[in-house]
């Protein structure tokens, strides 16, 4: 699958309207959190990882948001949404939903019209999140409290 600018510019076009001050990197391609936190010379707690995940039920897809030093524990997301039957998105149903190759998308499940949940270990690992936004050279550091500001995503805890 071919890398596609859509959510990148969709991502720009949210900050800039919304008056977000962010900093944009260019830089080589990373496809895990460890290679992009190496990249942008950050820690590797601040790095906001996106994970699509589909209710095989109902097929609606979410995104759950973590500081990309944690793992998502399956367990707890299944009874915290009361879903026994929900999955990682394959690199397919990720590109339908958001127009990114995995490792690319970005933690807003809105510009997908997607619900995004928020694991509180990326509010409290500190005040700035990093992100791959929409394509794997392309990386965005924001506040926090920022993102929380125009994503608006449910709290729940579901790392381990």
């Amino acid at each position: 699958m071919q890398e596609n600018t859509q959510t990148f510019e969709a991502i720009q076009q949210l900050l800039n309207t919304n008056n977000i001050q962010f900093k944009l990197l260019i830089h080589e391609p990373t496809k895990t959190s460890e290679e992009s936190a190496k990249v942008r010379g950050v820690s590797l707690d601040s790095g906001a990882k996106a994970m699509l995940l589909q209710n095989k039920k109902t097929q609606l897809f979410i995104l759950c948001v973590m500081s990309a030093s944690k793992k998502l524990s399956w367990k707890l997301i299944r009874k915290l949404l009361d879903c026994k039957q929900l999955d990682l998105a394959n690199e397919q149903q990720v590109y339908e939903v958001t127009k990114c190759v995995t490792g690319a998308v970005p933690p807003f499940g809105s510009i997908f019209k997607v619900q995004t949940y928020l694991d509180p270990s990326l509010i409290t690992q500190g005040d700035q999140i990093n992100f791959n936004c929409g394509l794997r050279t392309h990386s965005v550091a924001m506040s926090i409290q920022d993102y929380l500001k125009i994503e608006n995503p449910i709290q729940l805890q579901f790392c381990e």
